[in-house]
């Protein structure tokens, strides 16, 4: 599987998490995001068409594309002290792996508190730019550690 599929599968399993209702609308929340990343700079990096703004679905979809992308620029920086900090020096391997099969793989002891914090920065900074209601966000929220076994210490 491709990275962008891969990146699109994540993004997803999200939707279907957080708004199934809303997964027909999938390609179109994707391609929407495609069109803001060329056109629109709000975000991290993208913004979301004001159309969009408020709906939990394209919030999901964002997310999960802005999650793959944090933890892939991760995976390329292994060597890095960035990477240190937020990833486990034994875990390479399963980062990897996540990033070739989000569906079939966790996180669960794969990031630092640092890194888990981080990722649970994005999904609200992400959220609230979206629009979304705080029930919704929190939805998000607990998809995201659920998808990616974040444990409780990034709660704190």
């Amino acid at each position: 599987m491709s990275e962008n599929d891969t990146r699109k599968e994540f993004g997803r399993a999200l939707l279907g998490d957080v708004a199934p209702e809303a997964e027909e609308f999938a390609a179109a929340y994707e391609a929407s995001l495609d069109i803001a990343e060329t056109r629109r700079r709000i975000g991290t990096p993208f913004g979301l068409p004001p159309e969009l703004a408020g709906a939990l679905g394209m919030a999901a979809i964002l997310v999960g594309r802005t999650v793959f992308e944090k933890l892939l620029e991760w995976g390329g920086a292994l060597a890095g002290d960035v990477a240190k900090k937020v990833i486990v020096d034994t875990a390479v391997d399963r980062l990897k792996r996540w990033l070739a099969a989000p569906s079939k793989e966790n996180l669960t002891g794969v990031l630092t508190v640092d890194g888990q914090r981080e990722i649970l920065a994005i999904v609200d900074r992400d959220a609230d730019r979206a629009g979304i209601a705080k029930d919704g966000k929190e939805r998000l929220r607990q998809a995201v550690i659920i998808r990616l076994g974040i444990t409780g210490g990034a709660n704190a």
